[in-house]
């Protein structure tokens, strides 16, 4: 045998175990991956937020009684400023203290009051742990009182400036048809007019020429003259609104 065929020999059996070698290793290794447990992604959740739920709060009304029985009378008090101060009627207030409508009040005078006096309400606030139920309740509707004041009535005796001012102390006021009186049958009917809220209109005693904020009865004598005369205001279902007394 020559060396070249030699060599040839040689080349040949390192292609072939080599060649036999790497398919062994990769039949060997194509085992091992089957064999092998393929790993499964299970998810993670997040672990679950409990939130508490807050304590319903429950307000409960609870009536205090916190009117007076009695009450003194101050400087200008009328049967009907009491009245409309302590939240009572005025011709309840004057029934259980047996005054008439137009009576002298003194100052110190102790008055009744009415047991349908408005009584005081306090919140009292309690926990409840059950939630309460959802109910819908509809509110009556309120309107606001009426308040129209005599407010003061100026150079009474002279019939050239006499004159009983008025203020309004609440909403938008009508006062057709109402009617200022001295209690002794002199009437004055007011005319058309609406008084703003806190507005003033003057009555002048006089004769003159009517405007937004003048009216004139047109009297021929002063009708405020005497100390102690009383003004009354009254609507015009002859209800009494306001009253003032001539110092």
């Amino acid at each position: 045998m020559t060396i070249r065929r030699l060599a040839v020999f040689i080349v040949i059996n390192i292609v072939v175990s080599i060649s036999v070698t790497l398919l062994v290793l990769n039949l060997w290794d194509a085992g091992r991956t089957a064999s092998r447990p393929v790993p499964t992604l299970v998810p993670t959740l997040p672990a679950p937020v409990i939130t508490s739920v807050p304590t319903p709060v429950v307000a409960t009304l609870t009536p205090v009684a916190a009117v007076p029985h009695t009450y003194i009378v101050q400087s200008g008090d009328t049967p009907l400023s009491i009245a409309r101060s302590l939240g009572v009627q005025v011709e309840d207030l004057l029934s259980v203290n047996n005054l008439r409508e137009g009576d002298i009040l003194s100052i110190g005078q102790v008055l009744a009051v009415p047991a349908t006096a408005s009584p005081a309400v306090t919140l009292v606030t309690t926990i409840s742990a059950t939630p309460p139920s959802i109910a819908t309740s509809t509110a009556a509707p309120v309107s606001s009182d009426t308040f129209i004041a005599i407010k003061n009535i100026t150079d009474a005796g002279n019939l050239l400036s006499e004159a009983a001012v008025l203020a309004n102390l609440s909403a938008k006021v009508d006062l057709s048809g109402w009617s200022l009186s001295d209690g002794e049958d002199h009437k004055f009917v007011f005319p058309d007019l609406v008084m703003l809220p806190n507005s003033e209109v003057t009555v002048h005693t006089s004769s003159g020429a009517n405007s937004a904020t003048d009216l004139y009865w047109g009297q021929s004598a002063a009708r405020w003259g005497g100390s102690g005369t009383i003004a009354y205001l009254r609507d015009p279902s002859g209800k009494l609104a306001a009253s003032y007394r001539v110092p």
